[in-house]
């Protein structure tokens, strides 16, 4: 009988905090022993397996979603789906989900990641293109560049953030931004959009500095992005903008137009090319739990996927992989009974979470992504394509 109230009561609190909360959905938390935690970063696969034929792609397109999990897809399918119209995440042919996990445990951050995405190893913590001893790792686009493709990187973030340094770089201090461009200019990338943020604080140069930097390799395009012609056209090129100047579909530029431009120039570069188009809105905003962000940013995650995709219909031996690095705020949406069927939206949470997130992929390839487990494979694997140690089915 004691056990009833007591299960009782607890059930009744929690319906109480989901009804009145529009903030947190659990007002309880229950600590998971170090015990049931799983810290291995898995074996390595030693052999790939494919379900059917596959042609080898040309070119690579790599969007990745800051922060956004099942819970955001979700929202955005509720909410962004017109009756009648094939929603943009039904264009791919694999659908399923990978694992984010760092070295250290279940969580993650931005820089681990991204660095087991763009590498093939999982890390550390705030560890970006190194491993777990801070030794350099070979990125995808190194291993690119080093096949003569054309490489860029896209972001509506600032440069030298977690997830595109992790493409360009290798560091330890994920704060040193002077180090980190002056490591993106002496690389072998050739084209790079985004924001300075910061500028002047701790160890952020100030912008003259950080154009400087920069303009020792790639040339600047202005604020009406044009791209070089004549005897400037195969030069590598920079667009960068202020703070917070790239946000949703509202921002002039946005993320769909920074994207167009950059497949406009790789395409046009009569090579084969790896583009990585990362949109930072779902973490960002999913960290303040702001929701009317993160709708404006699913709605520009959206737009941009539209684009890619439009692109393959031209370009079909192009494969676009789409995953995040990591679920942020624990969102979900739930049921309004005072006004059905309107939604909430609910939050967990203002950090990172240890859920799993979507991995989509479409074109020849795509089907080498339909069982994955952990970040770290899809690097592996999008090295194997580019370099071409992966064995096609036949």
């Amino acid at each position: 009988m004691k056990t009833w109230k007591k299960n009782s009561l607890l059930t009744t609190v929690i319906i109480l905090a989901l009804l009145t909360s529009t903030t947190y959905i659990f007002n309880i938390s229950v600590s998971i022993p170090s015990f049931d935690i799983e810290f291995s970063p898995g074996q390595t696969i030693s052999k790939i397996n494919a379900e059917y034929k596959s042609e080898r792609p040309k070119n690579i397109i790599i969007f990745i979603a800051d922060g956004m999990g099942f819970g955001h897809l979700s929202l955005a399918l509720q909410t962004q789906q017109s009756e009648n119209i094939t929603s943009v995440w039904q264009a791919f042919d694999v659908k399923g989900w990978h694992d984010a996990r760092s070295a250290y445990g279940p969580l993650t951050d931005s820089e681990a990641s991204a660095t087991a995405i763009a590498t093939g190893k999982s890390t550390n913590f705030g560890h970006i293109g190194i491993d777990t001893d801070e030794n350099p790792l070979k990125n995808i686009f190194e291993v690119a560049s080093d096949m003569g493709f054309t490489t860029g990187i896209v972001t509506d973030s600032y440069i030298w953030d977690g997830t595109p340094a992790a493409f360009s770089v290798h560091t330890r201090n994920e704060d040193d931004t002077r180090e980190i461009m002056t490591q993106i200019a002496a690389s072998e990338l050739d084209l790079i959009f985004g924001e300075l943020e910061d500028i002047g604080e701790g160890d952020v140069p100030e912008k003259e500095e950080s154009i400087n930097i920069l303009s020792k390799r790639f040339q600047l395009l202005d604020k009406f992005l044009k791209l070089p012609d004549g005897n400037n056209f195969s030069k590598p090129v920079a667009a960068i903008f202020d703070e917070d100047e790239v946000q949703d579909l509202s921002s002039s530029p946005n993320l769909p137009q920074l994207t167009e431009v950059a497949l406009e120039y790789m395409s046009s570069q009569n090579n084969s090319f790896v583009l990585l188009v990362e949109s930072e809105e779902m973490d960002a905003a999913s960290h303040k739990n702001d929701s009317k962000r993160v709708i404006n940013g699913l709605k520009s995650i959206q737009q941009t996927l539209s684009l890619v995709l439009n692109f393959t219909k031209t370009h079909g031996e192009t494969l676009v992989v789409f995953t995040s690095d990591h679920e942020t705020g624990g969102i979900a949406t739930v049921a309004d009974f005072d006004n059905y069927p309107n939604m909430q939206i609910r939050w967990s949470t203002k950090n990172h979470t240890a859920a799993v997130v979507p991995l989509f992929a479409k074109g020849p390839g795509a089907e080498y992504f339909a069982d994955i487990h952990r970040n770290w494979e899809i690097g592996n694997l999008l090295k194997e394509i580019i370099s071409q140690d992966i064995e096609l089915n036949e």
